[in-house]
């Protein structure tokens, strides 16, 4: 969608001498007359002529000239037909600056939409590669299911785990993995709802970039056809307005030089005649209207895509059982069984060496108690294996309850990310809006304090000092000029002039002269015209604007004119078609 460039061609840097700025009065054009006329001369002239007029003949002039009373009404006859044709020109002049006006518009509008159809193909190729990451998360999931006939391997896992017993336990990571793949499944549709929107939105764009590049080139045909128009009328109108001034040079027996300043001083007369009719029929107000804003072109930019999506989606249970660091209950060692002590084997007794035989039997000794048995009682023993089952029991049930704590948790945190990514979304749109509210009440604050600022410094140009130095010292340089369409630094149009002009006084002013008009400030009366107000042409009563002009004081303006006169200062009433009232920045 390349977009097309003009400044100006060759043709339009004929030579234009005096009286191409005609009356302030509102032109009406008026169709060619195509037919060659041939002057008293022997010059031919086609398109310059104005229609239901033809140029007097050799015989007609010499006739008249024998006779005062069709003398007079000759001489008359030809001021009219150059006031007539120069007035044509104006409208030449206006047809082609209006068309370059347009075009300068729609060369912003295809600006601001191909710039919208690139941010629209940036965002679409983003939702695209979201939608594909979501994808692939989706056929991790269905690829789980096919290998396992369709049943969550996650949930196999689990049933088959003689490690969690506990049902609240096994019953919360079953939950977490339903919504885990529930959430997966959801995010896949929302992927695709909005890669969709993007897909849509950004096809929009592009239609609409399209159709403002057509309407652009459109506008650049018109532009160039009616300046080549404007272009071959002024050379006519030159050949012309010099034929015509030879044949009053030989009725009224003058010098040619001195007949060239009777018709300009004439002219002026007639323009000051105008404006002075227009300042006195102004109305109170002015009847111009800012045209309507261009409709927009695309709806609302879908929702902004998120990062690409990351995460295992895994249908197998990630919730790894954490062995607590301590159990709430100490599992102390099991007491250890004594050793039963095994009864000791008596020593053989040495005999005693035998005393001399007694008659009398000895008394029997005592015999000594037998060795008692040392190990645990059964007693003793159940009270041991009771115990150890206890702590047995105890540690089990730390090791479940911390395995549910851990579930628990971790489904928790879940759907706490849920929770806060939908909570981010909100609050991204909630402060995209809030956003787009403070621009527009920063934007109606500052125009109104430039409204406030403006109104300030009206009393006085001071504040456009800087803006009227530039232009007048731009309008006495021999090598800057005027081209249809230019920006400078060396060639300008007469929007462009201003807006560089008032750029040196820090005010920021828009392209076209229309939008120059509509864009802000105080519309003022042209009797109430200060040093440093904007002045305007309309050949169509105020719809739109076709020229600019800096109002200097004291009558006079600087602007940019057209490309045979250049850059100069002239007077207001060289204004064509001017409009009633200024503005005021």
């Amino acid at each position: 969608m390349a977009k097309g460039q003009f400044l100006g061609v060759a043709t339009c840097t004929v030579a234009l001498i005096g009286g191409t700025l005609m009356t302030g009065g509102a032109a009406t054009a008026a169709p060619v007359d195509t037919t060659i006329n041939s002057s008293a001369f022997g010059n031919t002239f086609a398109a310059s002529v104005p229609t239901d007029r033809t140029l007097p003949s050799k015989a007609e002039v010499t006739a008249a000239k024998k006779d005062p009373a069709a003398l007079k009404a000759m001489v008359s006859d030809i001021e009219d037909l150059i006031g007539d044709s120069t007035r044509e020109l104006t409208d030449a002049e206006a047809s082609a600056a209006n068309d370059q006006d347009a075009y300068e518009t729609t060369s912003q509008t295809l600006a601001k939409r191909n710039e919208a159809a690139a941010a629209a193909s940036t965002e679409a190729a983003k939702a695209t590669k979201y939608y594909d990451s979501v994808k692939k998360q989706v056929g991790q999931l269905a690829s789980d299911l096919y290998r396992n006939g369709g049943v969550n391997p996650g949930i196999t896992s689990l049933v088959n785990d003689s490690e969690h017993n506990d049902v609240l336990y096994k019953a919360a990571t079953m939950n977490t993995l339903a919504t885990n793949r529930s959430n997966t499944l959801t995010t896949a549709q929302q992927a695709a709802s909005l890669w969709a929107d993007w897909q849509n939105y950004a096809d929009a764009a592009e239609t609409a970039a399209t159709e403002a590049a057509d309407a652009n080139e459109t506008a650049l045909q018109a532009a160039e056809r009616t300046r080549t128009a404007y272009a071959d009328r002024v050379t006519e109108q030159k050949k012309l307005r010099s034929e015509l001034i030879d044949q009053l040079a030989y009725l009224r027996d003058t010098e040619r030089a001195d007949e060239a300043k009777r018709i300009t001083a004439m002219e002026d007369a007639q323009r000051e005649e105008a404006l002075q009719t227009e300042l006195a029929t102004a109305p109170a107000e002015p009847a111009a209207q800012e045209p309507a804003e261009e409709p927009q072109a695309l709806a609302a930019a879908p929702e902004a895509v998120p990062d690409e999506a990351t995460g295992n989606t895994s249908l197998a249970p990630q919730t790894k059982t954490t062995k607590p660091s301590q159990a709430p209950v100490a599992a102390q060692a099991p007491a250890t069984d004594p050793k039963p002590v095994a009864a000791s084997t008596p020593s053989p007794v040495k005999a005693a060496p035998r005393e001399p035989a007694n008659t009398k039997t000895s008394e029997p000794k005592p015999a000594a108690p037998a060795a008692s048995n040392s190990g645990p009682t059964t007693a003793q023993k159940k009270a041991a294996a009771h115990k150890r089952a206890q702590e047995q029991a105890a540690a089990k049930k730390a090791r479940s309850e911390a395995a549910q704590a851990a579930a628990n948790k971790k489904a928790t945190a879940a759907a706490e990310r849920r929770a806060q990514a939908a909570a981010d979304r909100r609050a991204q749109q909630k402060a995209a809006a809030d956003k787009k509210a403070r621009e527009k009440a920063a934007a109606a604050k500052r125009a109104k304090e430039k409204a406030a600022a403006e109104a300030a410094q009206s009393s006085s140009g001071s504040s456009k000092e800087s803006a009227i130095a530039w232009a007048l010292g731009t309008a006495s340089d021999n090598s800057k000029g005027y081209v249809f369409g230019a920006n400078g630094p060396n060639s300008y149009d007469c929007s462009s002039f201003a807006q560089r002009a008032f750029a040196k006084s820090g005010i920021s002013l828009p392209r076209t002269s229309s939008q120059q008009y509509f864009a802000g400030g105080t519309k003022v009366p042209l009797s109430q015209l200060k040093r440093g107000d904007l002045v305007f042409s309309t050949s169509n009563g105020g719809a739109s604007f076709y020229h600019v002009a800096i109002y200097l004081g004291g009558g006079q303006v600087v602007h940019a004119r057209n490309p045979s006169a250049g850059i100069s200062t002239t007077p207001l009433s060289w204004v064509n078609n001017i409009y009633s009232y200024g503005v005021r920045y």
